[in-house]
């Protein structure tokens, strides 16, 4: 591991906000998914061309996107009459932690940091990543926008999330992909808000932020 100085300065951080898709884990899974597997269920089920199927679902996730609808399973089951859940659960063999996260997780938690996953997925996506990968036990608490009824898009949900768990956003680091996530948090006043630029190993990096960014979590915390 580099021995270069890191780029937070973390004798003023005491909480580190995770996200999961595309932060702690592989975003892959999640697009191989929604990206192929749904639409081709969806297809079959509505006897339609699989690229007719594709472009009506998109359409309709367009619709709602950034919203607490766009991330429930529930209201995808609603719209397409497909049990969404289950075939979440039928690829759960593809879920894995992104390149170096788990060694980051294992720094953390022998840290004096308090770790928080914040996430938009969903109950029914959780259950499925925790009976794969054990993230309760990693973390020291673990919220999902369903809690809150509203996305990390919006400012309620960071009000919320800081009543419940009483964080200084000052003295907080947010790891996330998605840039409308980053800006909702930075508009709160969280200190260090930072974009991972390759949620997805199948797919090359997202376009550039205006947050400071990193491929690898090694790049922030200092070597052991």
């Amino acid at each position: 591991m580099s021995a270069t100085k890191p780029a937070i300065n973390w004798q003023d951080i005491d909480t580190v906000l995770l996200d999961i898709d595309g932060t702690l884990l592989d975003l892959h899974y999640d697009n191989f998914v929604w990206d192929q597997v749904v639409p081709e269920a969806y297809a079959q089920l509505k006897q339609l061309p699989y690229a007719e199927a594709k472009e009506q679902l998109f359409a309709q996730m367009h619709q709602v996107l950034g919203s607490i609808e766009f991330y429930s399973f529930d209201f995808w089951q609603q719209q397409t009459g497909l049990d969404i859940t289950d075939l979440h659960r039928q690829h759960s063999r593809l879920i894995g932690f992104r390149a170096d996260a788990e060694a980051f997780l294992d720094w953390l938690g022998a840290s004096e940091l308090r770790a928080i996953i914040a996430t938009n997925a969903d109950h029914n996506s959780l259950q499925i990543k925790e009976s794969v990968m054990g993230l309760s036990k990693r973390v020291d608490q673990i919220y999902s926008s369903q809690d809150f009824s509203c996305p990390k898009e919006h400012q309620d949900f960071w009000q919320q999330l800081q009543k419940q768990c009483g964080f200084d956003p000052q003295r907080t680091l947010f790891l996330d992909d998605t840039e409308r996530v980053l800006n909702a948090a930075a508009e709160f006043g969280i200190r260090e808000v930072w974009h991972v630029r390759t949620p997805d190993s199948q797919r090359g990096p997202r376009a550039e932020s205006i947050h400071p960014s990193l491929d690898q979590f090694h790049e922030i915390y200092p070597a052991v």
